[in-house]
């Protein structure tokens, strides 16, 4: 016979065993939740941040921001007058081939202008100056004095077909010229390019009263040239852009600083 194995414990199957033990079990979480809560409500207040620590948080991080901007905007128009009293600078373009070796731009006593180009022209002028040998500058139809071109008081070249090549050199040369008050070189073909070169110009001569570009093919680019350019030399007195190609809004900022920088308007005059 096999032997009978003891029965163990057995399931406790009667009604209403099951609920009670599930309320058993409530009680002992409810129990569990009230420490949790005591021990909560002992830790420091000062462990927690409170409103006050946040808004102090907030103030500091607007306090900051506030403080950079300020001083941001200082730098700004630290720089913006730094500017205003500099020449701008110009445009790099690529640079050209010149129909001119070193020796001849440095040695040369006569040189012939006739087919040089506006880049061209940019790159020769200083070397023209530092030639102390250079006597004669050609061009078709007309010649320039080097003599006159540095020392003259007066130079006027009225209705002589000069482009921006020649003015881009007669600018270089008015830049050293320390004698020039008055220059003239009205009705010709001088455009933006020959206007920027002498509105350069006018941030070096502290000499020349007089300029007159009447009747030339002066634009947008140069009318702003020389609207910065009169804000910083003071010796300009009279400057003549009749009958140009600047436009309304351009000859309106050019009234507005001559008038600032030399109160009024007499001694510009404007189409």
């Amino acid at each position: 016979m096999s032997k009978r194995k003891s029965p163990g414990a057995l399931p406790d199957n009667r009604p209403g065993a099951s609920g009670k033990q599930r309320v058993d079990e409530l009680q002992e979480d409810r129990e569990s939740g009230s420490d949790l809560l005591q021990d909560l409500m002992q830790i420091p207040d000062d462990s927690f941040p409170g409103k006050n620590d946040v808004g102090e948080l907030d103030a500091e991080d607007d306090d900051d921001g506030e403080g950079d901007f300020v001083n941001e905007e200082a730098d700004m128009l630290a720089d913006i007058s730094a500017d205003a009293a500099a020449p701008p600078e110009e445009e790099e373009e690529e640079s050209p081939d010149l129909p001119f070796d070193a020796e001849q731009l440095g040695q040369a006593e006569e040189l012939d202008m006739s087919l040089i180009s506006v880049p061209q022209a940019r790159r020769i002028a200083p070397m023209l100056c530092d030639n102390r040998r250079l006597s004669v500058i050609h061009f078709a139809g007309h010649d320039l004095s080097v003599a006159e071109l540095k020392d003259e008081e007066e130079l006027e070249w009225d209705s002589e077909e000069f482009t921006d090549v020649e003015a881009i050199i007669i600018a270089e040369f008015l830049k050293m010229n320390a004698s020039i008050k008055r220059l003239d070189l009205a009705r010709n073909q001088i455009s933006d390019d020959g206007a920027s070169a002498l509105a350069q110009a006018l941030y070096h001569n502290q000499t020349l009263e007089y300029l007159n570009l009447e009747g030339n093919v002066v634009a947008e680019k140069g009318g702003a040239a020389l609207s910065r350019a009169v804000q910083t030399n003071c010796t300009l007195q009279y400057l003549n852009l009749m009958y140009n190609a600047i436009p309304s809004a351009g000859q309106q900022e050019l009234r507005d600083v001559w008038a600032r920088e030399r109160t009024g308007q007499l001694g510009l005059h404007l189409s």
